[in-house]
C-alpha cells in the first residue's frame, strides 16, 4: 500500500512548471510609460564625483596611458564607484536603462572624456570588442552611407527602428553611449521594455509569443571570419538561469532569410511585426533627447531602443552628431566573437 501524502515519507508530485511563454513577467523590468518617470532612469552625477573625475583627468594628462589599458583599480574612484553602482542597480533591478547626467565634455575635450567614460563603464563590466576589426570604442556618427547588408545603421543618419545590439552573435548584456555632440534636428531616442512586450504578447497573442522562442535566420552583416556562415539562427526570446532574455532587430531577420534562400514563415513574420507594433505603442516606450555630456546605459537583453533620423548642421565647421558606444560583457573572450 502506498503512503498517504500526509504520512511520513510520502512524496507529493509538484505541478510541472509551464514554459516561459505561458508565464507572466512582472517586476520593475516590465514597465509601461505611465509607470515610470525620469527619476527611475536618470542618475545625476554628484558634485563630489565631478571633483573626483576632474582630478582624474588631471592625473591622466600628467601620466598618459592608452585608453584601452586603463583599469579602474589603478585610480582612487570611490565616488565614481558609488555612482556606477547606482547605474548597475538601475539596469539589473530597475527599468533596465539609465541616463547619467552629466559630464563636462566640452571642458575636458574628446580624449579625456572618452577615458573617463571607459573607466566608468569598466565599473559595470569589462569592455569588449564591438566590431570584427576589434574596435573597443565605436564612434556612432553619419559617414554618408546608407544601411545595407554590410553597412551598420550606426554609421548613417537614417532612422534606427527597434533593436538590440549585436543580436546576431554573442550580444553584450550591457551597452553604453557617451554623447559628445548632437544634431540640431532629429536623433530622438526611445526605449521599450522587451519584458513588457513579452507579457502583452502572452495576453494578446500567445501563439505568436511561442513562435518568438524558436529560431530565426539573422544576417551577420559580414562581421565574421572568412568562410564562416553568413547567418546565425537565434530566437527572439530565450530563458537562461531562470531569466527571460531578448534580442531584436527585424530587418536583419528579413535579410537573413533572403541570404539563406528560405521563405520567411508567415507565423514568424507576424510574430516579429506584432512585437514591433507593441513596442511602438505610446504606452509601451519612453522617448527623450540625449544631450552632450550625458551617458546612456542599456540592459541589452531586457530593453530595445530606437532613434529617429537626424540632420547635422551643414556648415563645414559646425560640430556633427557624435556618440561613442561601448560593449560591456564579463562572459567569454574580449574578442568580437566572444
Amino acid at each position: 500500500m502506498s503512503a498517504h501524502p500526509s504520512q511520513p515519507g510520502a512524496t507529493v508530485a509538484s505541478a510541472p512548471c509551464p514554459p516561459p511563454w505561458q508565464r507572466p513577467l512582472d517586476g520593475a523590468s516590465a514597465w509601461r510609460r505611465d509607470d515610470i518617470g525620469a527619476s527611475h532612469w536618470r542618475v545625476d552625477v554628484p558634485d563630489r564625483c565631478l571633483r573626483e573625475l576632474d582630478a582624474l583627468v588631471d592625473l591622466l594628462r600628467a601620466h598618459p596611458i592608452p585608453t584601452e589599458m586603463l583599469d579602474p583599480t589603478d585610480y582612487p574612484l570611490d565616488a565614481a564607484r558609488a555612482l556606477m553602482h547606482e547605474v548597475r542597480t538601475t539596469l539589473d533591478e530597475g527599468v533596465g536603462f539609465a541616463v547619467v547626467d552629466r559630464l563636462p565634455v566640452e571642458r575636458w575635450g574628446e580624449q579625456a572624456s572618452k577615458q573617463v567614460y571607459w573607466l566608468l563603464s569598466s565599473l559595470i563590466e569589462r569592455p569588449v570588442a564591438q566590431s570584427f576589426d576589434a574596435k573597443m570604442l565605436y564612434d556612432v556618427r553619419d559617414t554618408g552611407k546608407t544601411i545595407d547588408t554590410r553597412v551598420r545603421g550606426d554609421l548613417t543618419r537614417q532612422e534606427l527602428s527597434w533593436h538590440t545590439d549585436y543580436g546576431f552573435n554573442h550580444p553584450p548584456p550591457y551597452i553604453g553611449l557617451l554623447v559628445l555632440a548632437v544634431a540640431p534636428t532629429g536623433g530622438v531616442s526611445s526605449v521599450a521594455s522587451m519584458h513588457t512586450a513579452h507579457d502583452v504578447l502572452r495576453q494578446r497573442h500567445p501563439e505568436l509569443l511561442e513562435r518568438l522562442y524558436r529560431p530565426f535566420h539573422w544576417n551577420r552583416q559580414g562581421e565574421h571570419p572568412e568562410g564562416d556562415p553568413i547567418t546565425h539562427a537565434y530566437p527572439i526570446f530565450s530563458e537562461r538561469d531562470g531569466e527571460v532574455r531578448g534580442r531584436f532587430i527585424k530587418w536583419l531577420l528579413y535579410r537573413g532569410y533572403e541570404l539563406v534562400g528560405e521563405p520567411f514563415d508567415a507565423l514568424g513574420r507576424q510574430a516579429l511585426e506584432t512585437m514591433f507594433a507593441v513596442m511602438s505603442e505610446p504606452e509601451h516606450h519612453v522617448s527623450f533627447v540625449l544631450e552632450p555630456g550625458q551617458l546612456e546605459y542599456l540592459r541589452n537583453d531586457r530593453v530595445a531602443h530606437c532613434r529617429t533620423e537626424y540632420e547635422d548642421d551643414p556648415r563645414p565647421d559646425a560640430p556633427k552628431r557624435h556618440l561613442v558606444r561601448i560593449f560591456l560583457r564579463d562572459a567569454g573572450r574580449r574578442s568580437y566573437m566572444g
